[in-house]
């Protein structure tokens, strides 16, 4: 009966040994995965910086969650992707390079040559200079006279106490301040004062400009993703979009089609 039992418990620690050195296996894999992936996206992160001639001194943060990376690479996609990207912003006149800070979450990323993830939300800090020089050019391209890029809307300030975007107009000539808002996944713009020479605009005049702002902001900043949440901080405007099954070429696509945009001056009239 000893016999027995002693060969029992040693197949037992036998057992226990060969799991134990398949668990420090894997261990060691998911560990060299997640630090392989993650060093690939810094240096892909520092590759299109030095492509816009950027020189990027805050290193990305990068992390994959809590289920295996080694699993979901298994089935051809990353399960889950948290990335949080320092801003490489610089703006030289009506010229912009670089992107915003940024902050995403990508569930069931598929890795391939046309990458696809199932769901992504990302928050994005966009500062009041990057406002004004986009919201210029869509009036420029929109009218398609270059000389109205610095004329009509001059300066952008963003009030984190109240909440609200002020528009100076006409080098101060007529001002408007814009709440912003995220309805049915889009961006809202409510006016809640306006003047002209110092004085109260009209309820329809300070509507019309509304309007004619929300519809470029919307086109700059929307894209095929729903907006969840737009908050205003001192000097900047914070936005969170969400989407499914979000293609990252066509995304990156329409995001390239709007820094051409803001590079190209529109023709002189």
């Amino acid at each position: 009966m000893a016999k027995t039992k002693s060969a029992g418990s040693t197949a037992w620690k036998i057992i226990v040994g060969i799991l134990v050195v398949l668990l420090i296996i894997v261990l060691l894999a998911e560990f060299g995965m997640r630090w392989f992936t993650a060093k690939q996206v810094k240096e892909q992160f520092h590759a299109s910086a030095q492509a816009d001639g950027i020189e990027v001194s805050e290193e990305p943060e990068v992390s994959f969650g809590s289920s295996p990376l080694i699993f979901g690479l298994a089935k051809g996609e990353i399960s889950q992707l948290n990335l949080h990207t320092p801003s490489t912003l610089q703006i030289n006149g009506d010229v912009i390079t670089g992107q915003p800070e940024s902050t995403i979450d990508m569930e069931g990323m598929t890795i391939s040559d046309d990458p696809v993830a199932r769901h992504m939300i990302a928050t994005t800090v966009i500062p009041e200079d990057y406002l004004l020089v986009t919201f210029q050019d869509s009036i420029a391209n929109e009218s398609g006279v270059d000389m109205l890029r610095n004329v009509v809307v001059t300066d952008i300030t963003a009030n984190g106490e109240s909440g609200v975007l002020d528009f100076e107009l006409g080098s101060g000539l007529a001002t408007i301040s814009l709440r912003p808002s995220a309805a049915n996944g889009q961006i809202q713009l409510e006016a809640t004062d306006s003047t002209l020479f110092g004085m109260s605009l009209p309820e329809q005049a300070t509507q019309s400009i509304s309007e004619g702002l929300s519809k470029g902001m919307q086109e700059q900043f929307t894209g095929d993703l729903t907006i969840e949440d737009v908050t205003i901080i001192d000097g900047a405007v914070s936005i969170r979009v969400s989407g499914d099954n979000v293609n990252f070429k066509e995304m990156n696509s329409q995001m390239s089609q709007t820094v051409d945009a803001v590079e190209e001056p529109a023709p002189a009239s």
